[in-house]
């Protein structure tokens, strides 16, 4: 992921340790253990890490020490020994912020260290210039912050999604035409420096996936391909529970695998042109969940338009990455997401009586703002995770 992390941007609650890293190496596999089983004891921390138990033991005396992980009262049961205390992630240890920079809108989201999201809130905008987008976010922040007690030097760095794809390996994005202004440009060096924080940037579908793997139901899979039905259509790949990137950072364009001219992008600004057609107008698409009815007159149309591309994308993703699931997300409507899974024909060849496992098909877990809470995962994923 694109990032910057210079340690004069490190807010004054951390302190950088040996080799300017916030945790070192063999700290980070212990994090990275505790944060994704949520409680463990010490003697499952061995077996998991493999790393030997003395070396275990002086690390989470450290990690206790500075705050990073708490002992809870509870003891966990162990199927060859006694019981042992749990240890898990202390949430107040540091936040993340993510935003989202869409085509007409801007979001943010605060996440704790234990990866739960704070709070989210999205802006429509008439203006997505760099000086308005940086103002309404920060104007945002400080709101949130606010609200909820964010102590600033806590905050651990900035994640970015916006819609676009990298242009090369400089980090430069080419940006959807709405966002003209931010195209070809070091974006990652525009909002650090504005923030002050260390930052990462993605695109927003990549984002998505980020953060279903975290805040979602993408954290019950290792392996998920992350659907991500917005204005555009696009995608995003975990792998192992980390984020695919790829060579130049756009892993994950399922939209490139619809030929336009064959394939209708099944995407949510087709489904406002289709329901304003029959007489149903949508003031916004990243509303549609408050009051989207499935049954609306359109809705039919518009399944029956995009249906051929979910099933050859669907396909190609289940064979060529075999994953445990895939996730439709964005801000496709819940209901409306159940429809589609219930009509996806994943093709697989028949042999011996039976097909290869496929995977599961499921809708996001994230109700609200994907894009900011994927891209406030980033600082967890890049320096702790």
């Amino acid at each position: 992921m694109m990032s910057i992390f210079n340690s004069q941007l490190l807010r004054p609650g951390f302190t950088l340790g040996k080799g300017q890293k916030l945790f070192q190496d063999i700290e980070r596999e212990i994090i990275r253990a505790v944060f994704w089983e949520k409680c463990v004891t010490q003697s499952q921390l061995v077996t998991m890490t493999k790393i030997p138990q003395q070396t275990v033991s002086r690390l989470l005396k450290s990690l206790m020490q500075s705050g990073v992980l708490l002992q809870t009262a509870e003891l966990l049961p162990n199927p060859k020994g006694k019981p042992g205390a749990g240890i898990k992630v202390n949430p107040a240890f540091a936040y993340t912020l993510g935003l989202s920079i869409l085509f007409d809108a801007i979001s943010v989201a605060v996440m704790d260290f234990a990866g739960n999201v704070i709070h989210s809130e999205l802006v429509e905008m008439s203006d997505m210039s760099i000086p308005s987008v940086l103002k309404t976010a920060e104007q945002l922040i400080k709101q949130i912050s606010t609200r909820f007690a964010i102590d600033p030097d806590r905050v651990l760095g900035m994640g970015v999604g916006i819609s676009g794809f990298f242009s090369s390996m400089d980090g430069k994005m080419n940006t959807h035409h709405t966002l003209e202004e931010w195209a070809q440009i070091d974006i990652v060096q525009i909002v650090s420096k504005h923030f002050q924080l260390p930052t990462w940037l993605v695109n927003d579908a990549t984002g998505a996936a980020a953060g279903e793997g975290v805040a979602g139901i993408g954290r019950q899979y290792k392996n998920f391909v992350y659907l991500f039905v917005s204005s555009a259509f696009g995608g995003g790949i975990v792998n192992n529970s980390e984020v695919l990137r790829g060579t130049y950072g756009n892993a994950g364009e399922l939209g490139d695998m619809l030929p336009p001219k064959l394939y209708a992008h099944p995407n949510l600004e087709l489904l406002k042109r289709i329901l304003k057609k029959h007489g149903v107008n949508i003031p916004s698409i990243y509303k549609l969940n408050e009051d989207f009815d499935v049954d609306w007159p359109g809705v039919e149309e518009w399944l029956f338009k995009v249906q051929d591309s979910f099933d050859l994308v669907a396909t190609c993703c289940s064979a060529l990455l075999d994953a445990e699931a895939i996730i439709i997300g964005g801000h496709i409507p819940k209901s409306l997401a159940q429809k589609v899974i219930s009509r996806i024909d994943v093709y697989a060849q028949f042999r011996r009586g039976a097909k290869r496992p496929l995977p599961q098909i499921v809708v996001s877990g994230i109700d609200h703002n994907p894009v900011s809470i994927g891209a406030a995962t980033l600082p967890l994923r890049e320096v702790c995770l």
